[in-house]
């Protein structure tokens, strides 16, 4: 394979450029795929972006915003849901388990286990909170900040300590920051777009594609430009599989941007959804500042419900996060009616209108609910 020295980028001097160059070395292609950067990028034990909590920049003061940034009453929201999911759908005298993947900081954690806490509907000596995290250091941290939690919370490492009989299952910009792989459209089909050194830089070289990643491509057949890029999780499908064993009866809350696959492999769509985010700033360039930067990618919904179909779930509901709060928030908006001009209510008024309206995050963000038994 031979790099396509047209498009190389010269990765910023990071103590995990080195480690990235070393794995290039070893491979003996001469290369890694993107997805291994990727994990390498955010997942290194110690370089990379997502190594620490206290890494991982979100907010005014970080990299870019998410839902949980805007202020508790997304939390808060998500708590009134997940009562009312309960009571509709669930054995009340039943222990109940609420899990989360892709917790980082505990911070969304924090605000539903506060809503919970003073919701009258809710009988706290049945709930169980359980995060799922692979690195030592962040379950650490999750559980000195929960160690006095008046509902239990568990932090466990796989997904198979997670598994529980009843209860719901949610994660919050989890999936965008899956490991994926990049392929272009050249000469007729698809290439896969691996990651290797050229003249002491990170550059791009095309190479054949996987078996895992040809079923991904079976249904682009539209007219692509020469050149066209897109991006494909190959991941999503094991993790759907291992994540569909968490209950025997549940639901499934997954949220995140993205698009379905008609619009998300859409040939006027020419550079994909592949985002950089540093300092605020997006770019499209993966190789800057390697373990310093967020890499994302949208979710592919469509790949998303095949595989939880394939997994034996009920594909429920699909929509914006803006009708899925909207939804949540009927009794607290009742509850502040003529006091939303001042104080408290105020506050979490203009979170509301962050967090829903069409032009900011509320169409921005899809949820996709999930079920199993119901």
């Amino acid at each position: 394979m031979a790099a396509d020295t047209r498009s190389y980028v010269s990765g910023k001097d990071t103590p995990l450029l080195e480690i990235v160059f070393q794995e290039i070395e070893k491979s003996p292609e001469g290369s890694i795929s993107f997805s291994d950067f990727v994990e390498l990028a955010l997942y290194h034990p110690e370089h990379g972006y997502y190594a620490s909590p206290e890494r991982r920049k979100v907010g005014r003061q970080g990299d870019f915003y998410t839902s949980v940034s805007v202020g508790e009453l997304f939390g808060f929201l998500l708590g009134e849901k997940i009562v009312a999911a309960w009571k509709e759908n669930f054995d009340s005298g039943a222990p109940f388990v609420i899990v989360e993947q892709g917790a980082h900081d505990g911070q969304l954690a924090s605000d539903i286990l506060s809503a919970l806490a003073v919701n009258e509907r809710v009988d706290t000596n049945q709930i169980t909170y359980r995060i799922v995290d692979p690195r030592s250091e962040t379950r650490a941290f999750l559980r000195k900040r929960f160690a006095d939690s008046k509902i239990p919370v568990e932090i466990v490492g796989t997904l198979e300590e997670a598994q529980a009989a009843q209860g719901i299952f949610l994660c919050n910009e989890l999936l965008d920051a899956f490991p994926f792989d990049r392929v272009m459209f050249s000469d007729g089909e698809w290439k896969d777009l691996r990651v290797t050194r050229h003249e002491g830089a990170l550059a791009w070289t095309a190479g054949d594609l996987t078996p895992e990643q040809k079923p991904l491509l079976e249904k682009c057949e539209g007219e692509y430009p020469e050149g066209y890029v897109t991006e494909i999780c190959p991941a999503l499908f094991p993790w759907m599989k291992d994540t569909g064993q968490f209950f025997d009866k549940g639901l499934w809350w997954i949220i995140d941007y993205g698009y379905g696959a008609d619009d998300y492999f859409a040939p006027r769509r020419k550079t994909g959804t592949l985002r950089c985010y540093r300092d605020h700033q997006a770019t499209e360039d993966p190789f800057s500042f390697p373990g310093e930067t967020d890499i994302t990618a949208h979710v592919n919904f469509t790949h998303l419900r095949e595989a939880a179909t394939a997994n034996g779930l009920e594909w429920r509901k699909f929509t914006d996060q803006h009708h899925f709060l909207m939804d949540a928030a009927k009794s607290w908006l009742l509850s502040i009616e003529g006091k939303a001009t001042e104080g408290e209510s105020a506050k979490k008024l203009r979170q509301f209108q962050t967090l829903t309206h069409p032009s900011l995050m509320g169409q921005q963000f899809r949820v996709a609910e999930l079920g199993k038994s119901l």
